[in-house]
């Protein structure tokens, strides 16, 4: 028993004495100091995580709820098992023209169609058009292509402004920019076609254009040199004028009874055409012709090229007035005359 007793006496000892050893260790300055460091990050964690359960206890999140809608695409098998399959309408699918419709193609055919006549339309009125008299300057061209679209910078009188083709220009009567070219723009003064130029022409000019065209420098009559003969003001002249152009359209041959028409040709080349009085000299005489005048022009269309023949038919329709270059002799004449009634716009 005696020695029983001293085991534990010895065990209970040395516990006592390694706590002891423990609270001597903790008493130390350092010792204390980190346990108190360890104590504050332990209560810090703790303040942590009460406030996130306190968070979360005041905003609850919300529990996930089902959408309602239709399964887009479902599993071959439920496919499989329903009885009911919705019908695909083959006619709505054909009525929404998801690739365009069956007439586009002939649509774009016929605007292409549209865009080359009005290419054909414009190509070559600038031959033999005379150079514009009115209070009008080309400053300068802006863009232009071959089909003679584009714009250009006009002033009149003092004010510049930019035109695109078939604008009007602010003068009297209806003027419109019909063509634009590198150097010069072409204007249709009331179905008349008249030449304004970015410089002012050269006897050099003169020479290639008639060169061009086909037709001696003699034969083409200069508008800064012809003698002007200008019926436009004479209501007489501008009714008989509109009333021969209706039976050009209705009865082309009745016009033998004013005028008797005969082509002249030089070196195989058209010059134009000679005209003389038919059964009615006076009426002839009325509009400004003389026998034997030679018409190398109509609105500014060169009777030397024969294409031009058909553009005047149709321009003529809606004309306004109409002017002829003529050659009396050695002598150029510009003549023009109203092809409505004069007296109506006074």
């Amino acid at each position: 028993m005696a020695a029983g007793s001293l085991s534990h006496s010895s065990v209970a000892g040395k516990a006592v004495d390694g706590l002891l050893r423990l609270i001597s260790a903790l008493t130390r300055p350092r010792s204390v100091l980190w346990l108190r460091r360890a104590v504050v990050l332990l209560a810090c964690l703790w303040m942590l995580a009460a406030a996130v359960q306190l968070f979360w206890a005041l905003f609850p999140v919300a529990p996930a709820t089902r959408l309602e809608g239709a399964v887009i695409n479902p599993p071959a098998q439920v496919m499989a098992n329903t009885s009911s399959r919705a019908q695909v309408d083959i006619e709505a699918l054909r009525g929404w023209s998801l690739f365009g419709e069956p007439g586009a193609v002939a649509d774009v055919e016929v605007a292409e169609e549209s865009a080359s006549e009005v290419r054909s339309a414009r190509e070559g009125i600038e031959r033999g058009a005379r150079e514009s008299r009115l209070e009008l300057t080309l400053r300068g061209i802006i863009a232009f292509n071959a089909a003679g679209e584009g714009s250009a910078v006009i002033e009149h009188r003092g004010r510049q402004a930019i035109y695109s083709v078939d604008d009007e220009l602010p003068v009297a009567g209806r003027v419109l920019l019909a063509k634009v070219m590198p150097d010069q723009v072409v204007l249709d003064n009331g179905g008349t076609y008249e030449l304004l130029r970015l410089y002012p022409p050269s006897a050099l000019d003169a020479q290639l254009t008639g060169a061009q065209n086909g037709v001696p420098r003699t034969a083409r009559p200069a508008a800064s040199t012809a003698t002007v003969v200008d019926r436009r003001t004479d209501p007489e002249s501008a009714a008989l004028a509109a009333e021969y152009r209706d039976q050009l359209y209705e009865d082309p041959q009745s016009l033998a009874e004013l005028v008797r028409i005969s082509a002249v040709r030089e070196e195989g080349i058209l010059r134009g055409y000679r005209v003389t009085p038919g059964q009615h000299r006076k009426q002839f005489e009325q509009l400004g012709f003389r026998p034997g005048d030679l018409v190398v022009a109509v609105n500014g269309l060169s009777l030397s090229d024969p294409a031009n023949t058909m553009r005047l038919y149709q321009a003529m329709r809606s004309a306004s007035e109409v002017s002829f270059d003529l050659l009396r002799g050695a002598e150029s004449v510009a003549l023009s005359v109203r092809l409505d009634d004069a007296s109506a716009d006074r």
